[in-house]
Parts: structure tokens; sequence; C-alpha cells
């Protein structure tokens, strides 16, 4: 009897933990916890995903194979099969982008615009799914500037990108957005000329003149560097450079080594015949930047033109050591030469033909250099006899013209400070 009541009880209570267990997991989802919901479904995609695999794999093979032969109803058909089996997480790259192409090539857009979406979703930072995004959507003016906006959010300071963005705000007619992008792209690139064409569009385009705005950002803060070189880059576009001489000058007093501000004076200098005070602007820049040849090219060309040929030569050697070697300081160094004798010449001389000789010398090797625009020089010295061709150039030359061997140098007023010679065959 005892033994029979003991029976019943190890029954009764093995049932008890059967039913326990039973109502675990068979507990509605509501009392599970969103944690333990989530990981339940990832364990069954993943459960999913490990047993299509191979047949996704195989879907993939024949999408590829039926893209290639331009299949597209057969490709598009096997790559949302791949979609529909669960494998998208293996093969989201370049399942998306490939679907897409098909749609694309199979006259339906808005779907190949949907599977880019759908592609962004498993890989939102991916630079080619949203270029594709934009390329898709070009007609949906809203979503190409979302995929652009996303894309500049992704690589802050890529001016290309910033570019594309502003100029879709502007076909949007978004003018103020893409005015503070633009200006963003000019703190980044002060000299883009693009930027500040495109801020004057955008300004005429909601009826403003930029000038008058940028008057009034500059005299509200004359410490700002891009103010005053945004109002001043747009009095020298308006050729206002009487103005612009003046906006420059208050500039400096507060950003003395801004270089474009200092160049952009010295310019206007020139423009308003005030070459001596360029040319001591450009000095005093070309002592801070000495191997910047550029520079010198111009100090010499402002006081070539200004006569003053001693000055010019030695700015136009100093250019002609420092690269790079592509012509121009060559050739301004032709130019300086070709001024010195033009400017003494009176009844065409020995020591004439070798200063022009000295000219013609510097043309050559500028154009050797690369330099085209000198060919006209070279042909007018040749072809007005300027140049010393032989032993009936120089058989008068005198014992003060004779360095050496058929060596000579130019002598007499105007040419006495020139150390150069010339060698002749």
């Amino acid at each position: 009897m005892m033994k029979k009541h003991q029976n019943r009880i190890l029954i009764l209570g093995v049932s008890l933990l059967l039913g326990g267990i039973f109502l675990t997991n068979c507990a509605p989802q509501e009392q599970r916890s969103p944690e333990e919901i989530a990981a339940i479904q990832r364990a069954k995609r993943d459960s999913i995903r490990k047993a299509n695999y191979n047949r996704c794999l195989f879907k993939m093979s024949n999408a590829d194979q039926y893209k290639i032969q331009e299949n597209w109803p057969a490709a598009i058909r096997n790559y949302k099969d791949v979609i529909e089996l669960g494998c998208v997480e293996d093969f989201a790259d370049p399942l998306f982008k490939d679907l897409a192409h098909c749609y694309f090539r199979n006259n339906q857009p808005d779907s190949a615009a949907w599977a880019i979406e759908e592609g962004l979703i498993y890989k939102p930072t991916d630079l080619h799914l949203l270029k594709l995004m934009a390329y898709y959507n070009r007609n949906n003016l809203d979503k190409t500037i979302e995929a652009w906006t996303r894309i500049n959010n992704l690589y802050p300071g890529n001016t290309e990108y910033m570019f594309e963005l502003a100029d879709l705000y502007f076909k949007a007619g978004h003018y103020d957005e893409q005015i503070a992008l633009l200006e963003e792209i000019l703190q980044i690139e002060p000299d883009n000329k693009k930027a500040e064409l495109s801020i004057i569009a955008a300004y005429e385009a909601k009826g403003v003149d930029p000038i008058e705005l940028y008057a009034k950002n500059f005299e509200t803060d004359k410490s700002n560097p891009q103010y005053a070189y945004q109002y001043a880059q747009r009095l020298i576009d308006s050729n206002n450079y009487v103005k612009a001489v003046t906006v420059l000058e208050e500039a400096l007093k507060y950003n003395a080594s801004n270089k474009s501000l200092i160049e952009m004076l010295a310019e206007s200098y020139v423009n308003t015949g005030q070459q001596d005070k360029a040319v001591l602007v450009y000095e005093d820049l070309a002592q801070k930047n000495p191997t910047d040849n550029e520079l010198l090219i111009k100090i010499s060309s402002l006081y070539r033109e200004m006569g003053q040929y001693q000055k010019a030569l030695q700015f136009a050697d100093r250019a002609v050591k420092i690269p790079p070697h592509n012509g121009k300081a060559m050739a301004e160094r032709g130019e300086v030469y070709l001024a010195i004798a033009q400017a003494n010449t009176v009844s065409l001389n020995l020591n004439d033909k070798l200063v022009y000789h000295m000219a013609y010398e510097d043309f050559k090797e500028a154009l050797k250099q690369g330099n085209n625009n000198v060919r006209s020089k070279i042909n007018f010295l040749e072809s007005n006899e300027l140049i010393i061709t032989g032993q009936r150039d120089y058989f008068l030359a005198t014992d003060a013209n004779k360095v050496g061997p058929n060596e000579f140098r130019p002598v007499g007023e105007g040419y006495a400070w020139i150390t150069r010679t010339v060698k002749v065959q």
C-alpha cells in the first residue's frame, strides 16, 4: 500500500515538472523582453541563412550569368529569390547593386531606386550605394539631395562632394543652404573661383546684389579675412579698383600676413596706376616667400614696365633659378633684355644686337622649357635680323666688346652695367 502511494507521488511530481517546462516554453510573447524577442528572431534568421546558404550561392551565380547574357527578368528573379531565402546579409554587396542595375536596364527605374534603398539598410555607409541612390533618383530632387547630404556627412570637407550638394540646392531653390555650403568651401579653399561665382549666382537668384551683403559683412567685422576677401573680389570683378584698394588697405591692418589679400592689393594698385606701390607690396611678400618664382616674375615685370631695367633683371635672374622651370621666368628675362635693347637702340649697332641676342637666347630656352608663347618673339628677332649670326655681325667689335675668343659683351651708355656675354660660333 505504501509503495503504491509513493508511486503516485512520483508520478505527480514528474507531471508538475513537465507541465512547468511546457508552460515556460509556451509563455506568451508579450511576457518576453524586447531583447529576448530580438535574440529569438535573429537566431531564426541565422538558422534560415545557414540552411539556405548553398541555394543562395547557386541563385547568385545564376543571376550573374543571366546579367552577363542581359536576360534582365531572369536575373531579377534569381536575385529576388536570394532575398526571399533570407540570405541578404551574406550577399548584400553586390546583391542590391546588381539587382538595381538589372531593374534599370529592364526599364524599371523605380524598382532600381527601391533596390538601392534596401541595400542601404544593410550598408548605410557604402559610398558606391549612396552615389547609386543619387543616380537612380536623379529625377527626384529631394531623394538626390538626401543621398548627397548623407555622403557629405560621411566625408566632411570633401569639396567635390560639397559642390555636388550645392548644385542640387541651387536647382531646388534652396539658396540659403547653397550659400552656407559654398562659404564652407571657401573656408577650405579661399581662392576657389567656382565657389565665389556660385555664391554670386545664388544671391542674384534670390534677387540680392551680393556686393551689398559683402559690404555690410565687412563693415560689421573688418578683421574677418573672409569678409574682406569676398568684398574686395567682388569690387575687382566689377573693375572698382579704387574702392578695392581702400577695403584691402583697411583689412590688412588686421590681417597683415594674409597672402591672398596682399596679392589682391598689389593687383588693385597696378590697375589704379600705382605700380610703385604694387612692386613694394610684392617685394615684401617675396621676402616672406623666397621660393615663389611667380612673385619674382611679377616684380620683374613691374620694374620692366616702369623702365627700371636693372632691378627688373635682378628679379628675373632670381626667378630663372627657382622651379618650376616651365619657361615663364626665362621668357620674362628675355622680355627684360628686349626692353633694354629697344630703349637704347637709336641706330642699330653691335651693342644693341648683343642685347637683342641675349633676349633671343632666353626666348629659345623658354620655348625649350615648354613656353610656346615666345614663338612670336623669336620670329620677330629673326625676321628683323636683330641677332648675332656670324662674323659679319661682330667684325666691328672693339677691344672693349671682346671678352675672349668669339665672346663679346655690350658696352656704352645703357649697357655698361650688363655683365652677361654672348658667345658666337
